[in-house]
């Protein structure tokens, strides 16, 4: 833990170095994700370390370039233009989120993302994005230096199978990070990290049933045997890791955000009234339990 005195912005006032940040994918329910985000900013925690799914991943480049309420307007606002996400994208260009528009109409134009402060704090705490290889089944974890460079290791874990097409990446052939790896908290504890926070946006108990669209897959996919039996056994690998993160959380190593209840939110949920409630209520559980995080983290 080391005081920060010369942030350009003012966000963060506290380092952790020996603490990583992870946040879990699931698309639109990362809402849930933004309103725990804006609350860790407001009390100005800079983390020594990073790493995030798809949307978890996605939602933490704006932790990284200490913009509050970006992610929310990208969740609330930004989403229900037609180029952002819809059947028509998929139809038009086999994307179902359209590429030009998330990934440069929007940092470069309607909201600029703040590139120079994302490198800044990338240059001081490893930043890692989880994706799934396609060829292996396996997990990649790219870290993350310039967003101008590297926009494409963010497109790779967030490109969701059946809804767009692959992403290569540092001569790899590769989809959405959930498959192989939606919450990448073992991957930090491997890299040396002592503590996690982690934010998952599923609700407590929630557990994982078998993807009933894996004959779709074997279809599909039938060229590459080991994604799709990654896919399959997805469920059973997904609530193990849950079952590790609570034994974690009870022996003090982890800090858990989580929703208590199910919300009924899809990863491509539209009804802005839900995700302003799911950020809201992501805003409220950071804030009512940032005396116990800080206490996890000897603040």
């Amino acid at each position: 833990m080391e005081p920060i005195q010369d942030s350009e912005k003012g966000m963060f006032k506290v380092f952790l170095k020996d603490t990583a940040l992870v946040l879990e994918g699931g698309g639109m329910r990362g809402a849930y994700s933004a309103g725990v985000l804006d609350a860790l900013l407001d009390e100005g925690l800079k983390f020594g370390g990073y790493a995030g799914t798809s949307a978890g991943a996605t939602h933490l480049c704006n932790y990284l370039s200490e913009q509050r309420d970006r992610n929310f307007r990208l969740d609330t606002v930004h989403s229900k233009d037609k180029r952002y996400m819809s059947f028509g994208n998929w139809i038009r260009t086999g994307n179902y989120f359209d590429l030009e528009f998330c990934y440069h109409t929007v940092p470069e134009v309607i909201d600029p993302f703040d590139f120079d402060t994302f490198k800044k704090n990338a240059a001081e705490s490893k930043f890692y994005v989880a994706a799934s290889n396609v060829e292996t089944g396996g997990a990649e974890y790219f870290q993350v230096h310039n967003l101008r460079q590297d926009m494409d290791a963010i497109r790779s874990s967030s490109s969701l199978p059946l809804m767009s097409s692959l992403v290569h990446y540092q001569g790899k052939k590769m989809f959405d990070g959930n498959i192989a790896d939606s919450i990448p908290f073992e991957f930090m504890d491997r890299t040396g990290y002592k503590k996690q926070v982690v934010i998952t946006t599923r609700h407590k108990g929630y557990q994982k049933e078998a993807n009933s669209f894996l004959p779709v897959y074997k279809i599909v996919y039938r060229k590459y045997p080991n994604f799709v039996k990654a896919v399959g056994d997805r469920h059973i690998r997904y609530n193990k890791s849950l079952e590790t993160l609570a034994q974690w959380e009870a022996n003090g190593k982890a800090f858990v955000f989580r929703p208590e209840t199910d919300l009924k939110i899809s990863r491509v949920e539209k009804d802005t009234s839900k995700l302003v409630a799911l950020y809201e209520l992501g805003l409220k559980d950071g804030r009512e339990r940032m005396a116990d995080l800080k206490e996890f983290l000897s603040l």
